[in-house]
């Protein structure tokens, strides 16, 4: 009698698991973007060490590029001696296929590894449902008006189905 259970039960999970549309399939995003920061008119200081952020992202680092959404967050400025920041970032993308989408985003930046770094990827919204992965960075223009980070962007998703 176990044996015809246990049969029962291994066709069951067969069936579903050949049924197609799984909750979990995941898919991939690789792409390179710009985030533009201005230090005068896209953040604003809330406490001594403290930054509110809407820097804008942009398809291309040069002026005529097209801008693709906002990296919304603060940043802290958490080793003085290093000249390190924390960052968190919601990137709200409002342009482009991404439209309506967003990521979570965390991780530190500063003056360290000559401007390159990484910062994680821990959730999105939208298209990019359940995301995870990392952004590598680099800054590839900095004055005293502001700065340019090229990010490249690796993440797995799961793309939510309508009804």
């Amino acid at each position: 009698m176990a044996s015809y259970y246990a049969i029962v039960v291994l066709s069951l999970l067969a069936a579903c698991s050949i049924s197609g549309g799984h909750a979990l399939d995941e898919n991939t995003l690789q792409t390179t973007l710009y985030i533009k920061q201005s230090f005068s008119t896209d953040q604003r200081t809330v406490a001594k060490d403290t930054v509110i952020i809407n820097w804008v992202i942009k398809d291309g680092p040069d002026a005529t590029a097209n801008t693709t959404g906002h990296a919304e967050g603060l940043t802290t400025h958490s080793n003085l001696s290093k000249d390190i920041w924390v960052t968190l970032i919601d990137m709200v993308f409002e342009g482009g296929r991404l439209a309506g989408s967003t990521l979570k985003v965390m991780g530190l930046h500063g003056s360290r590894n000559d401007g390159q770094g990484q910062w994680s990827v821990m959730g999105g919204t939208g298209e990019l449902t359940m995301a995870r992965g990392v952004i590598n960075y680099k800054i590839i223009q900095e004055d005293t008006a502001g700065r340019i980070f090229e990010i490249r962007i690796f993440v797995y998703y799961t793309a939510v189905q309508s009804t």
